[in-house]
């Protein structure tokens, strides 16, 4: 199993007014990162990719709609936006229908449309294939409201009562331990009973007639009742759990241990 520690920890803050999300008719509010590092997302929830991260006092501005947990903010100069090569012109334009991905190959998630507006590349992928550009105006990526706090100018109903941010807030600092990086496992899924910190199986490995846990995993995407008690390798992202020495993995992809 391999899975790739960061170096720096995520360290929250106990205190604050974590916020919430808009309501659909409401217009963008400013709000404040609270932890030293947040992690900004493709799509709402977990198991969607890491297109960037935010540091604690900037400032970001929330976008109507949201969901739930989640609120839509305007896409930062520095997250990872990737286009196909073949659907720029010799200009630097994207071609009409062009879509930005969160990452370098149509298997990645789309997350918006092009503009025909010059854009700026900063990386080309090793192929030769897809161009990772600076944000065209009007994206948006996704962060969880858990560490958010509204800024100045708040409007009644933009924010949850202070039990239930603070109820949210405790949530996520018994779940997370550090910040999520890539990680892959191998090892037969087992159901895992009962659930817990989302975790629904463990992946095991067999020694001696005795099962370790190599990691938890969650797969809102994907029905692990379907690769119960077989061998399979997964992939996706991992992140570290308090109280646990094995990584919580939201897995993206898996297939039988001898496919490779």
């Amino acid at each position: 199993m391999t899975f790739r520690r960061p170096m720096k920890k995520i360290l929250f803050l106990l205190f604050g007014t974590a916020a919430v999300c808009l309501r659909t008719d409401a217009s963008p509010v400013p709000a404040t990162v609270i932890p030293d590092t947040l992690n900004i997302r493709s799509a709402p929830g977990r198991a969607s990719r890491i297109i960037g991260k935010l540091h604690a006092g900037e400032t970001v501005r929330i976008l109507p709609p949201a969901d739930g947990e989640w609120c839509r903010v305007a896409m930062p100069d520095s997250a990872s936006v990737w286009i196909a090569a073949s659907m720029v012109n010799a200009a630097g334009i994207p071609l009409p229908d062009a879509v930005f991905r969160s990452g370098p190959g149509a298997a990645y998630e789309k997350i918006g449309r092009a503009s025909p507006e010059k854009i700026e590349i900063r990386e080309t992928a090793k192929n030769g294939k897809w161009l990772r550009i600076k944000p065209q105006k009007g994206l948006a990526a996704y962060v969880s409201t858990a560490y958010l706090k509204i800024g100045k100018g708040e409007k009644e109903g933009m924010h949850a009562p202070r039990e239930k941010a603070a109820s949210k807030t405790a949530h996520a600092l018994e779940r997370i331990r550090e910040s999520a990086a890539p990680a892959t496992a191998e090892g037969i899924v087992k159901r895992l009973n009962p659930p817990g910190n989302e975790a629904t199986h463990t992946l095991v490995v067999p020694v001696n007639a005795e099962d370790f846990i190599a990691a938890y995993l969650v797969a809102p995407g994907l029905n692990l009742k379907l690769w119960e008690n077989r061998r399979v390798r997964v992939s996706g992202t991992g992140q570290w759990l308090r109280g646990r020495n094995r990584p919580l993995i939201a897995v993206e992809r898996i297939i039988p241990a001898w496919q490779r």
